[in-house]
């Protein structure tokens, strides 16, 4: 049941991509999806400190001081790729993670991944390029967009499995606090390449900006917190690659709503090739169901905090 998180966490973040792509359409910049969003990031997590029944090893404060820097780094590409590409190129490489993820867990470190969870990483991999890929002969920087995007990828798979290898013995919630507060902190640091000016936006701009910091919050507290509780990176990045999915979708269905174009340059081979990308997305999910439930049985939660009622 754990995996619906990481369903929801997709949801939200395919829709904060087309709202930051309305925001950077009415004047937002990248210091906007950067700097205020990883601030007000950390602002969110800093309590969770207060939750965890661990006091916060503070000799171990470089763990996930290390972990930022992956994650700040993963965040800046996928800013890029969404400001100068499509949000229906950029969002579904973002699920090669689920390779990276294995590929890391494997090779840095030796943690066991099941055949079913590599099928479903390859099944994933497969519909994630099949949807982005059938963009690349339309240019508009296509490859560019391919290139951040799959850097943002393998940055965030890194980020995902030192919060599986670190957060638990360090206490979960102390973790992703300091985890947050240091991407804050990094963030900052950022702003006086970019200018103090790139913070000013027109007000329209500052409404789109407020809700895509919203969204993009709450998937971050849903993936890592998934992570680091039941410690199963593999299994929910594969859910959590369904997000291509749903920015294919939220674009064709709802993009009018937030000013996106990108439905009405869509040609019958793009259209295909998205469509086989859902089917193979979707058959990754019925393996990853299968085999999330060894991977759990095998690395068990800890004892705290209690699990949440329903999940």
């Amino acid at each position: 049941m754990h995996l619906f998180l990481p369903l929801l966490a997709a949801i939200a973040f395919a829709a904060g991509s087309l709202v930051y792509k309305r925001a950077f359409t009415e004047g937002a910049g990248i210091a906007h999806a950067l700097v205020v969003n990883n601030v007000a990031l950390g602002i969110a997590f800093l309590p969770l400190a207060w939750l965890d029944p661990k006091p916060i090893p503070w000799h171990l404060a470089h763990l996930p001081a290390l972990t930022a820097l992956t994650f700040v780094g993963g965040h800046l590409m996928n800013v890029v790729a969404l400001k100068i590409g499509d949000v229906s190129v950029a969002s579904p490489l973002l699920g090669a993670k689920v390779v990276f993820v294995a590929l890391v867990a494997r090779l840095a470190f030796g943690w066991p991944v099941t055949p079913i969870q590599m099928i479903a990483a390859g099944l994933t991999t497969a519909g994630v390029l099949a949807m982005g890929l059938a963009d690349a002969h339309r240019g508009r920087r296509t490859g560019v967009t391919i290139a951040l995007s799959l850097t943002c990828a393998a940055a965030f798979a890194v980020t995902d499995v030192l919060i599986q290898l670190w957060a638990a013995d360090f206490g979960v919630f102390n973790f992703l606090s300091l985890l947050f507060a240091s991407l804050a902190l990094l963030s900052l640091l950022i702003l006086p390449f970019l200018g103090r000016e790139s913070l000013r936006a027109p007000r329209a701009a500052w409404n789109w900006i407020g809700i895509a910091t919203a969204l993009s919050a709450l998937q971050a507290i849903i993936i890592t917190g998934t992570i680091g509780y039941w410690r199963d990176a593999a299994g929910v990045n594969i859910v959590y690659g369904t997000r291509g999915l749903w920015s294919i979708a939220l674009v064709w269905w709802a993009g009018r709503w937030f000013g996106n174009t990108e439905r009405a340059s869509v040609g019958p081979r793009v259209l295909a090739g998205r469509l086989v990308g859902a089917v193979l997305i979707l058959a990754a999910l019925i393996l990853a169901v299968v085999g999330s439930k060894n991977t759990v049985a095998a690395n068990p939660p800890p004892a705290y905090p209690p699990p949440i009622e329903g999940c």
